[in-house]
């Protein structure tokens, strides 16, 4: 009985170990507007925020003081090169795209 016991222990501890290998990959990046800016359908003024997505989600989060302030839907895309830097494209004031740094996938914002 206490050989199963500790054969138990055991493995919940491997499983632990390797828990952080199972977890999705998170991205983020920091985004300082100097004008008004819309993302999704959320507007923001200008100030410091994050940007921040799980891989394998279809959503962008967008934080201010650590605290989400919106959530916005996304698709991804295959971009042809890994950007060096993560960048915010934008379009007549609004966010289209997020790319992160190293990432061969970009958030696609409709």
């Amino acid at each position: 009985m206490r050989l199963s016991v500790k054969k138990s222990f055991v493995a919940l501890a491997l499983s632990i170990a390797a828990f952080p290998v199972w977890a999705a990959h998170n991205y983020s990046t920091d985004w300082s507007p100097t004008e008004p800016m819309t993302i999704g359908t959320t507007q923001v003024k200008p100030g410091q925020y994050e940007l921040r997505a799980e891989e394998g989600k279809s959503e962008l989060q967008l934080l201010q003081h650590n605290k989400v302030i919106a959530t916005v839907p996304v698709h991804w895309t295959t971009l042809p090169t890994k950007p060096r830097d993560s960048q915010i494209a934008t379009d007549s004031g609004k966010v289209t795209q997020v790319q992160f740094a190293g990432r061969t996938e970009a958030a696609q914002i409709d």
